[in-house]
């Protein structure tokens, strides 16, 4: 794949609505993902509780944004990160190499400023705005400040608030230089300039948002799509993000492998029109109202590169879990404890039994197919088989579609177009 990617630059305008932005592009480019626990001495169990524990929160968080509520407290205790994607990237003149986590589920990209108020982390590169000749400041009358998901409570003027579940940043925007990808393209990006980072960000110095709002990354460099195709669990190979032209199907439309579903009129997240779940040819009893989209009730189903396991509606949990109790006819072990998982089961041998393959249901006779390491857990020391998928609580209708349940799938965001297409692929070999 090329990696060439060429942005034209459009001139600031004081009197504008948006911020400066980036188009033009030819190829593309193609970048590299790194799991936040990759490399890490986890054991296969652990790296599933960390897992669980970041889902958890990232429901959170995502609840959180939709119901544009505000946390009562910004004490944040979980202690795994919250994100699980890193991107590698520099900021400024001259460039300053950083680690951002990648976020499907946000919109504006940011970076931890000098000086920082409890930014400082161990081996965490943070950027000094006074040492680089390409920074500008956005002015106080920038009407950006006025955009609504910076101000989700009275701040002080030329400031801005973002929030993240219980986590918060706070600081000013800017302009500087972004150099993206091996072939460092640049670009002259708005973004958050933070003085006040308070919660967990996997270590990293900020966070690249690919959600639909004015300053995600997607909607500055005016990307029509973009698309990411991520590595098994237990793989230590990266991942790919793919922006622009790039992010294409490389299968034939007319094979059948390539699956697309239109994405809905939703600002916030990436919402899809699901209908219902089968396991092995059999449709399960889940009415497609579970998966209705509601704004007003915060339900739906989203495509979410930020969630490790899936999360469903209680009634649709509670189906795939009797039916797999028939299909397994192992004893249930509870691991709730040691991994969080709501399904276990005990093996009484190694290997695990097989299992056909889920699917997803989407609208526009869209099937996303997944074999049962895109479900299921299994461990041979402590002898569990447990599914990776969880309830929503106290009666949530949202569904989060999650990474785990994407591995080894080339998922691609046609803006443009406005649908959701996927393919299953080797995304080590991709």
């Amino acid at each position: 794949m090329a990696h060439l990617f060429l942005f034209a630059l459009l001139a600031l305008s004081s009197s504008s609505s948006l911020p400066s932005i980036f188009a033009a592009h030819t190829a593309g480019l193609h970048l590299r993902l790194t799991h936040v626990d990759s490399g890490q001495p986890f054991s296969s169990t652990g790296r599933i509780n960390r897992l669980v524990q970041r889902s958890h929160h990232r429901r959170k968080v995502l609840e959180s944004r939709l119901r544009n509520s505000l946390p009562t407290s910004f004490d944040v205790p979980v202690k795994a990160s919250m994100f699980d994607y890193f991107i590698e990237y520099s900021i400024g003149t001259p460039k300053l190499p950083v680690t951002g986590v990648l976020d499907t589920g946000s919109e504006v990209v940011w970076a931890k400023c000098r000086p920082c108020e409890q930014c400082d982390e161990e081996g965490i590169s943070i950027y000094d705005p006074s040492k680089s000749s390409t920074f500008s400041k956005l002015p106080c009358s920038s009407p950006l400040y006025d955009y609504q998901p910076l101000k989700p409570f009275s701040v002080p003027k030329c400031q801005y608030v973002y929030v993240y579940g219980s986590a918060i940043i706070n600081g000013f925007l800017a302009t500087d230089a972004f150099s993206l990808g091996a072939e460092s393209a640049t670009a002259n990006l708005t973004f958050g300039c933070n003085k006040l980072v308070k919660g967990t960000f996997s270590g990293a110095s900020g966070v690249v948002g690919l959600g639909q709002g004015k300053l995600s990354l997607v909607s500055q460099l005016n990307l029509g799509r973009f698309s990411y195709c991520l590595t098994p669990f237990k793989s230590s190979s990266k991942s790919h993000l793919l922006l622009g032209d790039l992010a294409r199907s490389t299968k034939r439309a007319s094979s059948g492998e390539v699956q697309s579903t239109p994405l809905l009129n939703a600002t916030d997240q990436y919402y899809v029109a699901m209908q219902g779940i089968s396991i092995g040819g059999n449709r399960l009893p889940i009415p497609a109202s579970t998966f209705e989209y509601s704004k007003e009730e915060s339900s739906g189903a989203i495509f979410d590169s930020g969630t490790g396991q899936t999360q469903l509606p209680q009634s649709a949990f509670d189906a795939i879990k009797k039916e797999l109790q028939s299909l397994v006819g192992l004893p249930v072990k509870d691991m709730s404890k040691t991994v969080g998982l709501d399904l276990c089961f005990r093996l009484s041998s190694w290997p695990p039994p097989p299992l056909p393959d889920m699917v997803f249901h989407f609208d526009n006779g869209a099937d996303m197919r997944m074999p049962q390491m895109n479900y299921m857990f299994a461990d041979q020391r402590t002898r569990a088989y447990c599914l990776v998928m969880r309830p929503g609580q106290n009666g949530d209708k949202l569904t989060i579609i999650g990474n785990y349940q994407q591995q080894n799938m080339h998922v691609i965001y046609d803006i443009t177009s406005r649908m959701l297409l996927f393919e299953s692929t080797s995304c080590e070999s991709f």
